[in-house]
């Protein structure tokens, strides 16, 4: 069974600004923590531990994206069926005006 870190080899180094830019790629963009730390090809125990270093639980974090996702999802539906109802408005006014001159004498 072959070790994954080969001795002599120190684990990478990170500078501060990275672990801020992927703190703030899982809070503020709202993005999984698993695909942050995929993409920037780092541990997601790494991760983690970074979010937890700065006072985010990664798994409320994660929730609290989902979250706002589905909100902003579910706000945009509204808009499109309140746009809908209201189109459907006018052309039942439309089908009133019309049957109130047709059924003039």
């Amino acid at each position: 069974m072959e070790n994954k870190r080969k001795k002599g080899i120190a684990p990478p180094r990170y500078d501060e600004a990275f672990k801020a830019g992927a703190i703030r790629m899982v809070t503020e963009q709202g993005r999984p923590s698993t695909e942050v730390a995929k993409e920037l090809d780092i541990c997601i125990d790494t991760l983690r531990g970074w979010l937890k270093a700065a006072g985010v639980r990664a798994g409320q974090a994660d929730r609290q994206n989902r979250d706002s996702r589905r909100t902003r999802e579910l706000e945009e539906e509204v808009r499109a069926l309140r746009k809908q109802l209201a189109e459907k408005d006018e052309v039942i006014d439309v089908l009133k005006k019309s049957v109130g001159i047709l059924s003039r004498p």
